[in-house]
């Protein structure tokens, strides 16, 4: 019976070194299986962590590119409207002077009436006046409309039967209006 006896406990303990085994088998699929669950709970969080910095990103530059825009919209206005101001001064300067001159040939033609120079003074007032005309063709064309109309006003007291009085009075509407109009924003 030794044998037997030998043979049952060998038996024993191969069985009892089985269930080891199975056991730390089972021990070690458990942490391989936990091990596993924990490693992509961090990669899901890394892959959100991830998404979220790059839609941060990307709604930063889109803010970033929108801020750069409104900035060169705005660079782009303001030259617009320099250049537009600059267009305008010039237009009302010239016109300007062609009223003034054609004022001063008026005046020079009026005080000639009666003499032989009368004629030539004549001339010149009325080439005096196809400058405003022109002049004024521009300054509507520039704009804006109460700068338009106060020129018109002032082309009209150039009129060789309007009083000197209705020449200033527009000349100071127009000067006025122009000077509104290049203030504007």
């Amino acid at each position: 019976m030794p044998a037997a006896a030998a043979r049952k406990q060998a038996q024993s303990t191969v069985d009892a070194a089985a269930r080891q085994a199975d056991a730390a088998w089972a021990a070690g699929q458990r942490q391989a299986d936990a091990a596993w669950a924990a490693g992509q709970r961090l990669a899901d969080a890394a892959w959100a962590a991830g998404q979220r910095q790059a839609d941060a990103a990307w709604e930063a530059g889109r803010l970033q590119a929108d801020a750069q825009l409104d900035v060169a919209r705005e660079t782009l206005t303001a030259q617009h409207l320099t250049a537009q101001r600059e267009v305008r001064r010039a237009a009302y300067a010239a016109f300007l002077a062609a009223t003034d001159a054609g004022h001063q040939r008026r005046l020079e033609w009026q005080q000639a009436l009666g003499t032989s120079e009368a004629a030539g003074g004549r001339d010149r007032y009325r080439a005096a006046l196809s400058a405003v005309t022109e002049a004024l063709t521009f300054v509507r064309l520039e704009g804006p409309d109460p700068v338009s109309s106060a020129a018109e006003a002032l082309e009209s007291s150039l009129d060789a039967n309007a009083s000197l009085g209705q020449y200033q009075a527009a000349h100071a509407d127009f000067l006025d209006a122009a000077r509104t109009a290049l203030a504007a924003p």
